[in-house]
């Protein structure tokens, strides 16, 4: 699984060379700004690292995606199917990948702004005042009586719906390239496939749990209960993956 993780951190190498070369130039051009107090040069690089954060995040959620369905397409990709290794390890890793990627990137983009943001702060005195709201929020933040399974809860529910996702568009696409290879319109049938999963998804939640406002004082309950019904889907698209690569691709 760990040679697997490596070769998929490989194979998409190059695209997150790529987001940190803009970084850095965007990081240049702010520090330009910050050194020689030109002010529309902060505005212009701040906003642009702005929009590069959230494309960049978006691409790499769905990197894997695309990877995966290049690697049912591509000859030299196509190979990976046909090693020792079971399709329950391939796919494993893909997603264990595609998580570990986001959520460093995530954490990387975070530390960049914070970076960024202190800076300004220790620069330009008129942003003072700013720190000292922002320092108030926090405190404000950290005396709410918050309950640790709320923050599990709602992490719990956001990292299982996007791994269903995931998994739920790897199965339409290996469908796509398996039972659906010689019919006609495959890849709009395995895309509406992708819907109409993901919107089932959203659909027997709402038929078990009901609506949302009636857990207005147990919020934790409905998230808990929410990313139970996602990992379901997660466990029944991954085995429906791997079964139909064993069927259809793997020796």
């Amino acid at each position: 699984m760990l040679k697997l993780m490596k070769y998929e951190f490989r194979k998409q190498a190059f695209s997150k060379l790529i987001i940190l070369a803009l970084v850095g130039l965007l990081e240049l051009v702010f520090f330009f700004g910050v050194v020689t107090d030109k002010e529309n040069v902060i505005a212009m690089a701040m906003s642009l690292l702005a929009m590069f954060t959230f494309g960049a995040l978006f691409y790499l959620a769905f990197e894997s995606i695309i990877t995966y369905s290049n690697d049912l397409k591509q000859k030299c990709s196509y190979m990976l199917f046909l090693t020792p290794n079971t399709s329950y390890s391939i796919v494993g890793a893909k997603v264990l990948t595609a998580g570990i990627q986001i959520v460093l990137a995530g954490i990387a983009f975070f530390a960049i702004f914070a970076l960024d943001g202190g800076v300004l702060i220790a620069k330009y005195h008129v942003l003072a005042e700013a720190k000292k709201v922002i320092l108030q929020a926090i405190d404000e933040f950290l005396k709410l009586k918050i309950d640790f399974s709320d923050i599990v809860s709602v992490v719990a529910v956001v990292l299982t719906s996007w791994i269903s996702t995931i998994t739920i568009a790897f199965f339409s696409i290996t469908l796509s390239s398996t039972f659906l290879e010689n019919k006609k319109f495959k890849g709009v049938v395995s895309f509406i496939i992708f819907i109409a999963l993901n919107y089932a998804t959203t659909k027997i939640s709402q038929l078990l749990l009901g609506n949302i406002d009636s857990y207005t004082n147990n919020l934790s309950i409905y998230f808990i209960w929410e990313s139970v019904i996602a990992l379901v889907f997660i466990v029944l698209t991954y085995i429906g993956t791997a079964w139909m690569l064993d069927k259809k691709v793997s020796v």
